[in-house]
């Protein structure tokens, strides 16, 4: 143990004794800190201690309130805006960039002071960190750089060890359907596509993939292809989506109001489209009513393959509707959605690989047992050329597609076979 990792634990263990808090008795923490340095300074030049006295003790007492706070482990790591998520137990942190490269921190961290910072983070969010209360799920946090984050902490007895936390700070890419063609993402003819589908009258899309499969940016580029005089409703536990709205407005969940409240207002408030970020529960209940008062949609679920997100969707609702079966579910969400986007990830631990690797339309359902797409568009496999595989898009949104391409003399066969199309 070092001279430093000494002095830290007995200055830990006098604000424990103390009952003090970083967060809220800073000034008091500060002239604890000078004291035990001056203290551990005059020890060691008399010769009572083994180790020797610090060489820039003004150096030591700026490390140590920053540890004390937790804010000197991520500092480095969260001043890059590329870094996508921060993960890690005890002293080892590993983080991963917007591209998905994998790294780890090129020192390990002290615990204590991770620690330190997730339970000041917890605190500004109104939540506790302690024995009683060993966990926070999914919170969303400010941190120190004034990024917003969403935040998963365990602590003992949760844990065997000292923290196990996962950071995810959304990144703002501001992508629009041409970029992820050159992401390679998408090709010319689908981005078209689905360009046209958002500019057509109630067209609902449901974005499916597993996390961190880029469903948030993909969301973020159908809503920049979405016309100006439209109003939108956008509802989100943690913002995430940065595409600016002309007309509507961007709501937020908080500790009054659920995922489940705000949609209950937006089915009031008349929007033309109806965005949310991310459906994991009871909440889907209330999307299935308010997209059938005769609004757009577009909403994102984890989901393993495309016909298995209206499974999620089904369990995801099950708890507002006990009484319905999770075949009615799933048959009630089939019918309501047009359009089903896939995005899917590949990586080998140090780089990932994100693409849409479906988009399929859904067609009159022949029965409840089973779910069966139309692929449009598709991959043999993620990482394979994207190809038109079907023009079979359903008699209902052809029409809703030709009547926005009218104008312009085409079809929406021409737009599936690469016809371009300025709105």
């Amino acid at each position: 143990m070092t001279a430093y990792d000494t002095l830290f634990g007995r200055i830990q263990g006098l604000l424990v004794t103390r009952d003090l808090k970083i967060e809220v008795d800073d000034e008091e923490i500060g002239r604890i800190v000078e004291t035990e340095i001056e203290r551990f300074q005059r020890a060691s030049s008399s010769g009572a201690q083994s180790f020797e006295a610090f060489a820039d003790p003004e150096d030591i007492r700026t490390r140590m309130l920053a540890d004390l706070g937790g804010f000197s482990v991520l500092d480095e790591i969260l001043a890059d805006p590329d870094v996508a998520e921060v993960y890690g137990v005890d002293d080892e942190i590993v983080y991963e960039t917007a591209k998905g490269e994998t790294r780890t921190a090129a020192t390990p961290a002290n615990p204590t002071a991770v620690v330190n910072l997730m339970r000041r983070l917890a605190s500004s969010a109104g939540e506790s960190l302690d024995s009683s209360h060993p966990k926070v799920d999914g919170i969303r946090v400010i941190l120190p750089n004034g990024r917003a984050g969403r935040l998963t902490v365990s602590i003992p007895p949760r844990v065997d060890g000292v923290v196990s936390f996962t950071l995810r700070i959304p990144q703002k890419r501001n992508a629009t359907l041409d970029d992820l063609v050159g992401f390679g993402s998408l090709i010319p003819a689908a981005a078209q596509f689905l360009m046209v589908l958002m500019w057509a009258m109630r067209v609902k899309v449901l974005v499916a993939g597993p996390p961190k499969a880029g469903k948030t940016t993909m969301i973020d580029a159908l809503l920049r292809a979405v016309p100006g005089y439209r109003k939108i409703i956008v509802a989100e536990e943690n913002r995430e989506l940065s595409a600016p709205l002309l007309k509507g407005e961007k709501w937020q969940t908080s500790q009054v109001e659920t995922l489940r409240d705000l949609l209950r207002s937006a089915r009031v408030a008349s929007p033309d489209l109806l965005c949310l970020g991310e459906l994991k529960g009871d909440e889907a209940w209330e999307l299935a009513m308010a997209a059938n008062l005769g609004c757009g949609v577009i909403a994102a679920v984890h989901s393993d393959s495309p016909s298995l997100a209206f499974e999620s969707l089904a369990v995801a609702a099950n708890p507002a509707v006990p009484a319905m079966s999770s075949s009615e579910l799933r048959t009630l969400f089939y019918r309501l959605f047009d359009l089903v986007v896939f995005c899917d990830l590949d990586g080998d631990g140090e780089c990932s690989l994100r693409q849409i690797t479906e988009i399929s339309v859904v067609p009159p359902q022949q029965g409840s047992l089973s779910v069966a797409l139309t692929p449009i568009f598709s991959r043999v496999d993620i990482g394979e050329p994207m190809v038109l595989r079907s023009r079979a898009l359903g008699d209902v949104l052809i029409r809703k597609c030709n009547r926005i391409l009218r104008p312009h003399r085409l079809t929406i066969f021409d737009v599936l076979e690469g016809a371009e199309v300025a709105l």
